[in-house]
């Protein structure tokens, strides 16, 4: 039995930092990717270290270096969520690399209970099931899904059609698994003996395999030609700048509409704008009495091929007699009333048709305070810290706008919702033929947020072959094709507009088909190993008390 002296304890926290440091180099959008298969080695020593002398050390230990290695790479790769609300970043920055360091935990307390059986391999398991159930509740936070990290490097991870993120995860989880396992037996024999041929063989295998597939794919993929013509407007408002007059806001709806105009063919089908850019808002049967929509219609009356798509705060009125009022409205007390409040995403045409769509993946703190039946005594305390003491709207289907003369479909995903894979196959399989997203990157300033933000769209390109349109206030712009390649891109804070023929695309990928299989099944394995875990604690308890 040894205890671990202040020297030893300096090392292992060394150690686990370093693992935070390599995967925040390896992050996108400036990082390089190959850092993240040897990330986790360091923290697979410190936990080797600690097993070792599991009786001097509990395994709270461990969970701590654990968290220390994923505060660092939360903080050096979120520390931006602070341009936005410093409460926010902090809280996101401490409760994200905890819950990081849950699954680590897990596998560490499991090779406790069955010493010599599984090693360290159920924390992929544990690890992917976090990455799935984090998407499934209040407090979801999966902008750094470990698969996320190669989203600039498309040419590597064509087979995300397949497996979406989660695939990514697995490839590198399973390489440093391997590698650590390689240095390990090299450091302990320091000659080839057959385990290390067989260690070799596995790691060059992990790498290759996968590496070759993806360029396979990516080599002998074509897009069908299908072609839609689309204009995407870049305004660059300041998001904390809103209108104070009138006719401020009045021209900010015709300096939208002067940027679309000279490049709007006979072939222009939409014209996308960003989130919420739509001055004043939008209230829902009132539409025809708007003067920033009779702008733009008027604008459509002279180019009637086109459909307006739009960010938008869009308010929806309930009456005395509404059978159900929605938990998320809030009273108009002088006057009876209730009113919701939603994120949307709204088209329309010269005829005054108009579809939404509610953002419903909607941010914590920021959108919808967690839990907010249990929590709602504490408004006022979250609204003194600058967060929501409620909720936006939101709506249960993955809505689609389809194009009232051409009927090509359009999955509009809002900002924050293009994080999540498996979430928005809902707009795929629901019929969508290519995906717009709206979004606003000026809160987090030029920051590497809204350059994170931009990368990850192109994952979802892949993992749905969709073409992605993204309309950016403040930037980043794009074109995205169906392999993830960005074909046309704005700069940051450019007042400008694009345009760009994107091929639509009607088949579904197996992603989109069945989503996160791997997640799914983890969480099914996972359960599983909790089972028996408990199931050991317990009876080690009753051998130790008769003992």
């Amino acid at each position: 039995m040894k205890i671990l002296d202040l020297a030893s304890k300096h090392r292992l926290l060394l150690m686990s930092l370093v693992t935070g440091l390599l995967l925040a180099l390896a992050w996108p959008a400036r990082g390089i990717p190959l850092f993240a298969f040897i990330a986790f080695i360091p923290l697979l020593f410190v936990e080797s270290e600690l097993y070792k002398n599991k009786d001097a050390n509990k395994s709270v230990s461990f969970f701590l270096y654990a968290w220390g290695a994923f505060f660092v790479w939360n903080l050096l790769t979120t520390y931006w969520i602070m341009f936005a609300t410093l409460p926010g970043m902090i809280t996101a920055v401490v409760l994200n690399s905890f819950f990081m360091a849950i699954p680590w935990w897990l596998m560490h307390v499991s090779r406790r209970l069955f010493p010599k059986n599984q090693g360290v391999f159920p924390v992929l398991f544990f690890w992917l099931s976090f990455e799935y159930l984090h998407t499934k509740w209040d407090l979801s936070w999966n902008w750094l899904d470990l698969g996320n990290v190669f989203a600039s490097w498309p040419n590597w991870i064509q087979w995300y059609e397949y497996t979406g993120t989660a695939g990514g995860a697995i490839w590198v989880l399973l390489f440093n698994i391997i590698l650590f396992q390689l240095i390990k037996e090299l450091w302990l024999h320091r000659l080839l003996t057959k385990k290390v041929a067989w260690y070799s063989f596995f790691a060059v295998g992990t790498f290759v395999v996968p590496l070759a597939f993806s360029l396979h794919i990516y080599a002998n993929f074509v897009e069908k030609s299908d072609p839609v013509e689309v204009v995407v407007v870049q305004p660059s408002f300041d998001p904390y700048q809103s209108p104070q007059t009138m006719e401020e806001a009045i021209e900010r709806t015709k300096t939208m509409i002067a940027l679309a105009a000279p490049l709007i063919t006979d072939s222009t089908q939409f014209v996308v704008a960003p989130e919420a850019i739509l001055p004043e808002g939008l209230w829902r049967g009132n539409e025809a009495r708007n003067r920033h929509v009779l702008l733009l219609q008027d604008f459509m009356m002279r180019n009637p091929h086109i459909n307006w798509v739009t960010g938008a705060l869009v308010y929806q009125l309930y009456g005395t007699g509404t059978a159900e009022i929605p938990y998320t409205a809030r009273p108009l007390e002088a006057y009876g009333y209730y009113f919701d409040t939603f994120n949307a995403a709204v088209m329309f045409d010269k005829d005054g048709r108009f579809s939404y769509y509610y953002k419903s993946m909607l941010v914590p703190g920021i959108e919808r305070m967690p839990f907010f039946r249990v929590l709602r005594p504490l408004g006022q305390l979250v609204d003194a810290m600058g967060g929501t003491s409620g909720s936006l709207g939101t709506q249960d289907t993955r809505g689609v706008f389809t194009h009232s003369q051409t009927q090509n479909v359009v999955g509009p995903v809002i900002c924050y919702e293009s994080i999540y894979g498996d979430f928005m196959s809902g707009f795929v399989r629901n019929g969508a033929t290519m995906i717009f997203v709206l979004t606003e990157d000026g809160w987090w300033r030029r920051t590497p947020g809204h350059r994170q933000h931009h990368e990850y769209a192109r994952l979802r390109a892949i993992e749905f072959r969709r073409p992605v349109v993204r309309a950016a206030g403040t930037g980043i712009s794009s074109f995205i094709d169906q392999k993830g390649e960005v074909q046309q891109r704005t700069q940051w804070w450019e007042t400008t507009a694009i345009v760009g023929v994107v091929n639509q695309n009607s088949e579904l990928t197996y992603f989109a088909r069945f989503g996160n299989v791997a997640g799914r099944g983890s969480v099914f394995f996972s359960g599983l190993l909790l089972l028996a875990m408990l199931s050991a604690r317990i009876m080690r308890k009753k051998t130790s008390l008769q003992a």
